[in-house]
């Protein structure tokens, strides 16, 4: 079956006053209304907010988490009403803790989401109500082992998997025993490198009202204005990525992985945002030559969010597939998996994945 996969930016800012004007698709221009006060969500609060933000790593009980998972089950209705079958996740080192606090947030009986509806006249809010039928949390190395083997890859052997999030990153080795524990590691994400060169940029530059946010924005693009000046930042992206790989990811797999598991494995695969980063990959094939055949899947920064959608789509089974939602709310990125609809548009990205059974 074929999957669309739909990715927002993970920030929000407050903003009462509906927006109007605005005629683009439904994920560029969310504002959601949360207890009598209007946010923008997604791209539409960096293009239109001051300072958007997302505490890292929140949990589900805080208000930018919520927000954004009503923003991700919008984009996956497409506003419509109904029942939903959802999987979601976290990283490892705040699974068991933030694992109750979603099963207690979607099991409200009927989530209602207020969102303005008419961004053109300015016209009144819609509103949509869902009900959550079934929910599973995993984690999130979980997640990206089971797209690597249920969906595209149909990978059944043994591999290793370094998962690139902005928070964190996550190893496994994986075996089809089951991944195993002692290589199950978890440490700082690419923050780290936009952290670096927020301070290396700032000693030298007024950056006025750039966030974290903002900052990432521009180390993916490569450039940055300051001062009506654009600065490239390419050198300075790739200085910031050897540095944390050198540092922190080096050494955690060092770690984690010994001789033993090379011998189980003969490929690593790399998915999460930080896999879209040439000059960090060119770092695990270095390390690995020999040892290792390190492999960037088609769309890894959307695996674990594949993976939720095709646990969610077992559990729908193939007569009410249209209900089963992959939602990976990161601290970059939310991205939203739903079954692809043969009437949509072809230009829309999508992915083939195999639906299946157990």
């Amino acid at each position: 079956m074929k999957t669309k996969y739909t990715s927002i930016p993970s920030v929000i800012e407050r903003h009462n006053k509906p927006l109007v004007q605005l005629t683009s698709s439904l994920d560029k221009r969310i504002q959601l209304f949360e207890a009598g006060s209007g946010f923008l969500v997604g791209e539409l609060a960096l293009t239109q907010g001051h300072a958007p933000y997302r505490n890292i790593n929140s949990s589900p009980v805080d208000l930018d988490y919520q927000l954004l998972a009503k923003a991700g089950l919008l984009l996956a209705t497409e506003a419509k009403s109904g029942e939903l079958v959802i999987t979601t996740g976290f990283p490892s080192a705040v699974y068991e803790l933030f694992k109750q606090q979603a099963e207690e947030f979607f099991s409200i009986r009927d989530i209602i989401i207020e969102y303005n509806e008419d961004t053109v006249n300015g016209g009144g809010r819609g509103r949509v109500q869902l009900t959550i039928s079934h929910l599973e949390v995993m984690s999130e190395i979980m997640g990206c082992i089971n797209a690597i083997r249920k969906g595209p890859l149909a990978d059944e052997g043994n591999f290793f998997v370094v998962s690139l999030g902005y928070g964190t990153c996550e190893t496994a080795l994986s075996t089809a025993e089951g991944p195993v524990a002692r290589t199950c590691v978890s440490v700082p994400g690419l923050r780290r490198s936009v952290n670096t060169l927020y301070d290396e940029l700032s000693a030298s530059y007024y950056l006025s009202m750039k966030n974290e946010h903002m900052i990432n924005q521009s180390f993916q693009r490569g450039d940055i204005v300051i001062g009506r000046k654009r600065m490239n930042l390419l050198n300075a992206r790739s200085n910031h990525l050897a540095s944390y790989y050198d540092e922190v990811i080096s050494p955690a797999m060092r770690k984690a992985f010994t001789d033993t598991d090379f011998e189980k494995a003969n490929r690593l695969y790399l998915v999460g945002g930080g896999a879209l980063y040439p000059e960090l990959v060119s770092h695990f094939q270095r390390e690995f030559e020999g040892v290792l055949d390190v492999i960037v899947p088609e769309g890894a920064d959307n695996y674990a969010s594949m993976g939720y959608f095709l646990r969610s789509a077992l559990w729908c089974g193939p007569n009410h597939i249209e209900r089963a939602v992959g939602l990976d709310i990161g601290n970059a990125y939310t991205v939203i998996s739903t079954p692809w609809a043969e009437t949509k548009q072809k230009k829309e990205k999508i992915v083939e994945s195999e639906f299946l059974e157990g």
